[in-house]
């Protein structure tokens, strides 16, 4: 007989700018833990805490679903994996999680020179790497036992299935139950704060890197064709209305894509220059975010034929082309 499933969630402190993370105790035939925190000592107190006020360890979980690569969800993963469980990722994850150097390297050199051609001062680009691989320093690299493919059944929990849903991250995994109107979304959708689409490096030695804006607004036109009645997110409380918040997120997007454009009115703008247009209290503390918040609309506004790129001397500048609309 299939039991119903139960949805606890839990709440995990970071040491991150985001604030606390969420992961999802799933119980009904199979016990199932969605996402891990950082890898921390408070988060690891809190999560065997909340385990264990459940009758609950480790070693009691039959699977452990992460919705992606990010620290703050995926940073005890191994020690999870460790107890014997078996870890359910997608398999873009693989790079990012699995510690692969030459990944490791080719993303470093990837954001070393597009920062370069985004006209991002050297010192500045560097620091920004160095936070990038502290922040790398929040999970332990492990590989995944098994990848789901989208559409396939949850094991242990009838009704719900995996959905790939790209944009924050490129492995990004969510849990959906149509009838129950259930979505389980990690970062796809926040109640309080837009889930950045952040800049990613190609696929090792590839050239082309994805475009994860245009990616993102393809999963949330997607996410509104199903039944979401209510959404667990991976940080801030579980919510409804989310059409209402899809619609909200989109409509940003596109007010922020105007902004941008008409910055570009009177000259043509290297992204850091626009960053530092648009986000002049904010570019310098957290530049990662602001690059790829910026470089993502403009590749929206490229999509749509309202700006054109050109390169000279090794940078990258955007201009208007007068596109009627």
């Amino acid at each position: 007989m299939t039991k119903a499933a139960t949805i606890i969630p839990i709440t995990l402190p970071t040491p991150f700018d985001v604030g606390p993370v969420n992961c999802c105790l799933l119980i009904g035939d199979a016990v199932t833990l969605i996402d891990s925190g950082p890898r921390t000592d408070e988060a690891r107190e809190v999560l065997l805490s909340s385990l264990k006020e459940n009758r609950l360890s480790f070693k009691d979980l039959d699977q452990y679903i992460c919705t992606h690569y990010h620290p703050d969800h995926a940073g005890l993963s191994k020690e999870i994996q460790q107890a014997g469980v078996d870890t359910l990722m997608l398999k873009e994850a693989v790079p990012y999680v699995s510690g692969d150097s030459d990944f490791l390297k080719w993303a470093d050199s990837f954001y070393i020179e597009l920062y370069r051609a985004f006209g991002v001062p050297d010192s500045l680009g560097r620091l920004e790497l160095l936070k990038l691989k502290k922040y790398r320093e929040f999970i332990t690299p492990f590989m995944p036992d098994l990848t789901p493919l989208p559409g396939e059944s949850v094991p242990g929990h009838e009704g719900f299935v995996f959905l790939k849903t790209p944009g924050h991250a490129p492995d990004h995994l969510s849990l959906y139950n149509e009838v129950q109107g259930v979505f389980i979304g990690g970062d796809v959708l926040l109640p309080h704060i837009s889930s950045n689409a952040l800049l990613e490096p190609p696929a090792l030695h590839e050239k082309d890197r994805p475009k994860t804006l245009l990616q993102y607004r393809e999963t949330l036109q997607n996410l509104l064709t199903l039944n979401l009645q209510t959404v667990y997110p991976g940080h801030g409380e579980p919510f409804e209305n989310a059409h209402e918040l899809i619609r909200k997120r989109l409509h940003d997007q596109n007010e922020r894509a105007k902004a941008i454009e008409k910055l570009l009115n009177d000259e043509p703008l290297t992204v850091f220059e626009l960053c530092v247009r648009l986000f002049p209290k904010l570019y310098e503390k957290q530049l990662g975010l602001v690059v790829s918040e910026v470089s993502g609309h403009l590749e929206l506004l490229q999509e749509e034929g309202r700006i054109i790129k050109a390169e000279e001397e090794g940078l990258f500048y955007f201009r208007q082309t007068g596109a009627v609309r």
